[in-house]
């Protein structure tokens, strides 16, 4: 089947600060919750840190080169908030600033588009020790730094994305611990989602209002939910809490005005008047992480009643034991048609985690990513031709990076990383990427 897509598809690709950037102690970089995390014993695979990841911080212009290279005409990156803002107000680190005015810079001069992404995680310690997410003068903090990037960068940018995941910073950093800053308390989860719901909605007033030519939009991981095949009759009802949970928490706020109804008392102690229309502001395209399809099955002994469960064994899988399904991807991209109007969509994060070997002639053979990449880009063909208001697609990611709590055991770059050495080797699929890139690109875009 050939990979053609839209005349005016925008192809990019996306990476995260404390992924690859490293730099930890350059130019006064202030402490972020992961640092704090990857230092307590236990929580990251092997004892790894960002410290160094894919040092970044000083090898961007190759780094930028290889953005290039591949053909991309977007690159999503986002700012560590410590890295400008080391207890994450007040005092700013020029310094920190400057580096990501190199980046802009030298993305816009290989003829490509800078995307920020304001937070990918990374919150200053300095303002976890006051509370952090659960603190709702966050919203406050954060609309300052929004300020601060915004008319740093705001000259330069077309667009921008305020968050990456907030679900995943509420759910997996607050409820079930895997993730910084490493709470298990359910019901400070649900109050930082909605001061990360608020944070969102200020945010975006100060965008429009700092840099009103550019687009602002936000970043969910999508899950379409199913029964694992045994159950289905047991477990099919918790389907819409779960979507609920994971997709509507995040996104029916801003589309619709409201918390889903299912989730509604959980969240009453939290808002405040005026709140939903403040998180109620029109945004200009919705990013959709997607990487696999969500199984689940019932739960008596938790905060909710259902879980994640593996996938059924006939599946493929990549090596974080994702099961690989075009059809799930097809099936959130229709999700978000169906329950939320037909927005602008961009894919902004896609991919999979495969055992990379460099081989005796140097290169990295991938051809399970390629693969994956195949079959769900034949999943986002379809999206597309039943109506899905589809407009781009950034895969993840251009480096091997730091893979949060998995440390550096996970490899997802189309881009080989030798962690000791630091040299890049472009994978089989960054070579298949570019060449769908270029069959699909149009001149002077």
């Amino acid at each position: 089947m050939t990979l053609r897509f839209p005349e005016n598809f925008l192809w990019g690709v996306s990476t995260s600060s404390y992924q690859i950037e490293g730099g930890a102690p350059d130019d006064g970089r202030g402490r972020s919750i992961w640092d704090t995390y990857c230092a307590t014993p236990g929580k990251v695979a092997n004892g790894d840190t960002g410290e160094v990841a894919c040092d970044h911080y000083h090898r961007y212009p190759e780094d930028l080169d290889l953005l290039r290279d591949l053909g991309a005409k977007v690159y999503r990156l986002s700012i560590m908030w410590p890295r400008v803002l080391p207890e994450g107000g007040g005092r700013i680190n020029e310094k920190g600033l400057d580096f990501y005015d190199r980046i802009v810079d030298g993305v816009l001069e290989r003829g490509m588009r800078a995307w920020p992404c304001l937070y990918h995680w990374d919150l200053p310690q300095a303002l976890q020790d006051r509370g952090g997410w659960t603190n709702r003068d966050i919203a406050g903090w954060f609309t300052d730094y929004t300020a601060l990037i915004a008319r740093r960068l705001g000259d330069r940018v077309e667009n921008w994305v305020t968050f990456n995941e907030p679900s995943v910073s509420a759910w997996v950093g607050h409820e079930e611990g895997r993730h910084a800053p490493g709470l298990t308390d359910p019901r400070a989860a649900v109050r930082a989602a909605h001061h990360l719901n608020l944070a969102h909605g200020r945010a975006v007033a100060v965008l429009r209002d700092l840099t009103p030519r550019a687009g602002v939009g936000t970043v969910i991981p999508i899950h379409k939910a199913r029964p694992l095949p045994q159950f289905q009759e047991r477990d099919a009802h918790l389907v819409p809490l779960f979507e609920d949970k994971w997709n509507g928490v995040f996104l029916d706020p801003i589309y619709h005005g409201r918390y889903p109804a299912s989730l509604a008392d959980r969240f009453a102690e939290h808002v405040r008047d005026g709140d939903l229309a403040e998180i109620h502001r029109p945004i200009d395209f919705v990013g959709v992480n997607q990487y696999f399809p969500s199984y689940i099955q019932e739960c008596s002994d938790g905060a909710w009643p259902f879980k994640h469960a593996d996938p059924p064994l006939y599946f493929r899988r990549t090596e974080m034991n994702w099961a690989i399904d075009g059809h799930a991807f097809y099936e959130a991209l229709m999700l978000v048609k169906a329950r939320y109007g037909n927005p602008p969509v961009y894919v902004t994060e896609n991919g999979g985690a495969f055992i990379d070997v460099v081989g005796a002639d140097g290169r990295v053979d991938d051809q399970d990513r390629i693969a994956y990449y195949r079959e769900y880009l034949i999943g986002l063909q379809r999206a597309i031709s039943e109506g899905a208001d589809v407009r781009g697609f950034m895969p993840w990611s251009l480096l091997d990076n730091f893979e949060w709590a998995r440390g550096y055991a996970k490899r997802f770059g189309l881009v080989h990383v030798d962690y000791r050495t630091q040299k890049r080797t472009p994978k089989a699929s960054f070579h298949f990427m570019r060449e769908v890139i270029a069959e699909n690109a149009l001149p002077g875009i």
